[in-house]
């Protein structure tokens, strides 16, 4: 194994076995608990000003950020919707890894990556560490275990963000809280996945979503606790009641307990000269202001979030708009997985490398999150064909990746064009019923055997009795001589008795209706 140590996310040398124990476990109590008081009932501006500053102070307490934080992704739907959806995005890209040279060696190390990487656990540990994209940063904890003389990682378990503190001096050292410690304890090497999108220049807790989105909630509910008193006082048709002359209290008192009688049960008695009227709403044009308000905050989260709004609002633009908002959320999915990959290349695939087969002399196998642009097929295989026909090269393997086709087995039925003749799979060929043969057979355009394929097959019955004469000569000529120049010797005279005329006749025949074939294809 290779001495030359690798460093971790804070710059230290990853020592040569790794910590076992689990390192960042919850408490009931004290600065690494989970539960919190709620912090967004009854957010006033003040409040909330007070909580931003509050985390973004030199040591400051993030834990009421936090919180907030993962509470208007609890309440808001929008926000929780736009934030799902560019996460979701992030792992639904199937990972690349790739091998750092073609030696065996390097190819053995990305295998063992691949199977790394494709387990469900490693997909949902994409989606943990997307969670830094609304909070500043998200920390996911690697358990080792050794069998066999290897280190695996036997389970990646999310940690909250709130049992870790950013240092003092920098505020960019993520250390984890203990209890008496007011400066935390620094993170063991190639023990944690720490990912900080680098979504804005500064300080991580200052660069999250959630930090701008938290505005946007605090005046969209209070937008909404004004729409729904509004509804409530304006929104019922008034109900009055009409006396005749004369009523006593008691009558007065029995229509008022009607009225509230109509509004809450929806059935009334009243004396026959008494007169309920119930008169409709007219406040549809003041709650247009609250609407508007809403619909505004919502498309500000959309734009904060995913860059535009046409993908999540159909009536934001035409098919132009909608186009180039897409390429905006495009190229946001890029840096997303761009920066997601560099953390877990750092902070995960070269610690599992260097623990198992140290520091490769090649460098480590690399891993990327790649974004395939959309593509204009048939314009492409236009573009191959024309290039081709002039004599072009270009690798089949790298068609296939662009068309998104894999490349196909040994035993898979292949397709051919029309009047081609290709080699036939194992599993594509056909048997001779009278002499137990096979040959292979090509598909032509239209799924079904080419004429010469049926000529062949039905050829192929009468070998069996015209081949012997030919080649029961030679077998014998083999068995009573001991050696090959014996062979060459009386090679001759086995020649002069074999019977070909059998075998010309047929094969004669053959030829002539293959040509025939030919010139009516012609």
């Amino acid at each position: 194994m290779n001495d030359i140590p690798i460093l971790d996310q804070s710059g230290q040398p990853i020592p040569k076995r790794p910590e076992p124990r689990e390192v960042a476990t919850p408490t009931l109590t004290g600065v690494r608990s989970v539960w919190q008081e709620p912090v967004a009932s009854g957010l006033t501006p003040e409040r909330l000003a007070r909580v931003l500053r509050q985390s973004a102070e030199p040591g400051g307490d993030t834990h009421e950020y936090l919180t907030l934080a993962e509470e208007i992704e609890e309440r808001e739907p929008h926000y929780r919707s736009v934030i799902t959806t560019r996460k979701l995005a992030l792992r639904a890209i199937v990972p690349v890894v790739e091998a750092a040279t073609t030696d065996k060696a390097d190819v053995e190390i990305a295998d063992a990556v691949r199977r790394l990487v494709a387990t469900p656990a490693f997909r949902s540990t994409i989606l943990d560490l997307c969670d830094g994209l609304a909070k500043g940063y998200s920390v996911v904890e690697m358990l080792w275990s050794t069998s066999a003389s290897a280190w695996n990682i036997s389970e990646l378990k999310w940690r909250d963000p709130r049992m870790f503190q950013f240092d003092r001096l920098t505020g960019t050292e993520l250390r984890l809280r203990e209890d008496g410690n007011i400066e935390g304890v620094e993170l063991p090497p190639a023990k944690f996945i720490v990912h900080k999108p680098k979504l804005k220049s500064g300080l991580p807790i200052r660069s999250g979503l959630a930090r701008v989105a938290m505005w946007m909630f605090m005046l969209k509910s209070f937008s909404m606790k004004d729409w729904m008193n509004f509804l409530d006082v304006y929104g019922i048709p008034w109900r009055i009641g009409k006396w005749h002359p004369g009523a006593s209290k008691e009558d007065k008192s029995a229509l008022l307990r009607a009225v509230s009688s109509i509004a809450s049960d929806g059935a009334a008695i009243i004396p026959q000269a008494m007169i309920i009227e119930l008169l409709e709403a007219k406040g549809s044009k003041q709650t247009d202001a609250f609407e508007k308000i809403c619909r505004y905050l919502d498309l500000s989260m959309s734009k904060l979030v995913l860059g535009q709004t046409t993908t999540v609002d159909a009536v934001s633009g035409g098919h132009a708009v909608s186009k180039e908002h897409q390429e905006v959320r495009r190229e946001l999915l890029k840096a997303d997985a761009d920066e997601l990959a560099a953390t877990i290349q750092r902070d995960m695939v070269e610690p599992f490398v260097f623990y198992n087969y140290g520091m490769p002399k090649n460098g480590m196998p690399l891993l990327t999150l790649p974004v395939f642009e959309p593509e204009d097929i048939k314009a492409m295989m236009e573009a191959v064909t024309e290039f081709v026909d002039r004599g072009g090269r270009i690798s089949e393997a790298e068609v296939r990746d662009r068309i998104g086709f894999s490349d196909p087995s040994d035993k898979e039925l292949l397709l051919s064009p029309a009047g081609a003749k290709a080699e036939a799979p194992a599993r594509n060929r056909m048997r001779c019923t009278s002499c137990g043969g096979d040959h292979g057979v090509s598909l032509n355009s239209e799924g079904g055997f080419s004429d010469v394929d049926r000529l062949a097959n039905d050829s192929a019955g009468e070998w069996r009795e015209v081949l012997p004469p030919v080649i029961d000569p030679l077998i014998a000529l083999a068995r009573e001589c001991s050696s090959f120049e014996e062979v060459m010797e009386k090679l001759p005279q086995a020649v002069k008795k074999m019977g070909s005329g059998r075998l010309a006749d047929p094969l004669a025949k053959a030829t002539a209706i293959a040509r025939g074939l030919g010139d009516v294809d012609a």
